[in-house]
């Protein structure tokens, strides 16, 4: 499917996102930037930088990608002044149309529309996180402000039924099972496996930021209770965020230190599946979690909570183990089960069956069909 703008050339796509750090979103965006170039359509990539930052993982990424981007500087939360430079950015870029992912993304392009700006806006909502009061509320505001938008785009049908209310403007577009990422640096390779090779089996992994709503305090008490019930097992926790001190201190409390290994943030994300025996998600609410498809590219079994656009994914076939959300008793049982029963051939070809069905080919289709769709719109409005 190749796509054009009416009247007007191949299909600009200007993409701002708030993150200059490797993140799930990131790392999807960029995949779709460079695949979506064969279908007609050319993007720029803007990542939010922050004054006196690190240099950007991120935009490493992009460079491996091929893929055209610059860096916007954020000087902090109020810093109005970003709408000027995004202004003047777009202005010389041209784009068909806008795509915003997170909410200072969303906030700065409803205010440019309010001072004219002419683009189409696509704005995405990948999900909320609880982690504190303000965080909370700039999600308040994100999801108020991208009702404003010519399409919202989510990543779950539970989602979508939050922005029902919006006339029909609201589109689902799921997240793709991606490839491997390049093989990242060998320090961390050779670190991964000393440090995980030393570990009992079998080992069960988590990946993700560490904050309230993916439940890692949930897990720990899981483990708690499977090592009373006496199984061996190992716990490698990949990522950080502001509940790695709380979820450190939990560690301590429930004597899981000689079980649970907390790693940071982990760049190749993939040597680290090379590891593991079953990768858990014990979320307490999810959009679509990359984690959840990288896994099972990774052919890793998995147990997860049924949130967000999970059971979406998995249905009724064996590729997940799922449970309710909230509860370490259940989780612990759905853990037992799965070490003691092992994996299973049926298991494996379910993985293979999600990783075919949520491909990038697919999300590239579902993204020309969106952009086609608004860009007829607008046509026929101004004729």
């Amino acid at each position: 499917m190749i796509l054009g703008t009416p009247g007007a050339g191949p299909v600009r796509v200007a993409a701002l996102i708030g993150s200059e750090a490797l993140s799930g979103p990131g790392r999807q965006l960029t995949a779709l930037a460079a695949a979506l170039r064969p279908a007609g359509v050319t993007c720029l990539i803007a990542a939010f930088q922050r004054r006196g930052g690190p240099s950007a993982g991120f935009a490493q990424q992009l460079d491996q990608a091929g893929v055209e981007h610059c860096m916007v500087e954020d000087r902090g939360p109020l810093d109005w002044r970003m709408a000027g430079d995004l202004q003047h950015m777009l202005r010389q870029w041209r784009p068909s149309i806008v795509q915003t992912h997170g909410y200072k993304a969303t906030a700065l392009v409803h205010l440019l529309r309010r001072l004219g700006a002419p683009w189409p806006w696509i704005g995405f909502f990948h999900g909320a996180t609880t982690e504190n009061l303000k965080t909370r509320f700039y999600h308040w505001v994100d999801r108020r402000l991208l009702a404003t938008a010519d399409r919202i785009v989510v990543m779950a049908q539970a989602q979508a039924r939050a922005f029902g209310h919006l006339d029909g403007r609201v589109r689902i577009i799921y997240n793709a099972a991606l490839q491997s990422a390049p093989a990242g640096e060998a320090a961390e390779r050779d670190h991964l496996a000393a440090l995980i090779g030393t570990l009992p089996r079998p080992i069960i992994g988590v990946v993700g930021r560490l904050s309230p709503e993916k439940g890692v305090d949930l897990l720990l008490d899981a483990c708690a209770t499977l090592i009373r019930n006496g199984l061996a097992f190992s716990v490698v926790i990949a990522g950080d965020g502001p509940e790695r001190a709380s979820l450190e201190d939990r560690c301590r409390r429930l004597a899981l230190a000689s079980t649970v290994r907390f790693l940071g943030q982990i760049s190749n994300v993939d040597a680290l599946y090379d590891h593991l025996d079953l990768l858990v998600l014990p979320s307490r609410s999810e959009g679509l979690p990359n984690t959840l498809l990288e896994a099972m590219r990774a052919d890793v079994p998995v147990v997860a909570t049924s949130v967000g656009a999970v059971p979406e994914v998995v249905g009724t076939s064996a590729a997940a183990r799922l449970v309710a959300p909230g509860s370490a008793a259940v989780l612990a049982e759905a853990i037992e089960s799965a070490v003691r029963r092992g994996d299973s051939a049926q298991a494996a070809a379910a993985r293979r069956d999600v990783v075919r069905s949520f491909s990038l080919e697919r999300r590239v289709a579902d993204h020309v069909r969106l952009y086609r769709d608004l860009l007829e719109e607008r046509s026929r409005r101004t004729t």
